[in-house]
Order: structure tokens, then sequence, then C-alpha cells
């Protein structure tokens, strides 16, 4: 290799890391709008509200717990009547209190506008880009 054949190689490397460049400060962009999106707010203030309302927190802890001791039979498709209304009562306790549907409601929300931007930028580059963006989804990763 002489010098001559490094300084072409490096000329024809140079286009493909602008574009890369390009693509990270508009990814940077990007995340910088979603961050300042209402539908993110609205999620991050939900989040929080809900971190700080213990009565949630142990409603939730509570059915949890419930759904972990009855994984199984939900799984098979085997609860029996009353091991449906004990999961059905801690989760209508959970979802009663306003912090826990407003976090939900959020968190709707802002999974919709996470939908609606991966499916833009699918149409963009003609694949699924949410696909590929999961582990395992290009190459293995």
């Amino acid at each position: 290799m002489t010098l001559q054949s490094v300084d072409q190689a490096v000329e024809l490397e140079a286009p493909a890391r602008v574009a890369e460049t390009q693509v990270l400060l508009a990814a940077g962009a990007f995340g910088t709008a979603l961050r300042g999106s209402p539908e993110f707010v609205r999620l991050r203030d939900a989040g929080a509200a809900l971190g700080n309302d213990d009565a949630a927190q142990e409603a939730i802890a509570a059915f949890n717990e419930c759904q972990s001791e009855l994984r199984l039979e939900i799984r098979l498709g085997t609860l029996d009547a009353a091991q449906q209304a004990q999961l059905e009562g801690f989760q209508a306790a959970m979802l009663a209190f306003p912090t826990v549907a407003e976090y939900l409601a959020a968190q709707g929300a802002f999974e919709e506008i996470c939908r609606e931007t991966a499916g833009l930028v699918s149409s963009e580059v003609g694949i699924d880009f949410a696909a590929n963006c999961r582990s395992g989804g290009c190459c293995g990763g």
C-alpha cells in the first residue's frame, strides 16, 4: 500500500463519514424535539406524579404480585372464576388511582407519536425502521 492509495481510500470514505455525521445530527435534533413534545412532557410529568403516589405504588405492587402468582394459569388460560375475579379486583383498584390512569393515557399518547414518527422514517428509507432498531433486527445487533 502506498501513500497515494491511502489518500485515495481516505477520500472515498469522506462522503460516508459526512453522511453518517448528518444522520447522527438529525437524530440528535429529533431526540431534542421529541423531548420537548407535549406527549413526552406529559409522560414525564405523569411518571413523576405516579412515582410520588405511595398509595398507587402499593396498588401497582399488589396487582403485580397477584399477576405473578397467577402467571402460569394466565399463560395457559386456566384461571378459574375466583382467580379471575381476584386479578380483576386488583387491577380495578390499581386503575382507580388518577395518577395511574393519567400515566397510562400519557404513555399511550407518547407511544402513538413514536409509532407515527417510526412510520414516517420507514416510508422515507423504504424499510421497517422500528423493526430494525430492535435487538437482533438488522445484522443481529
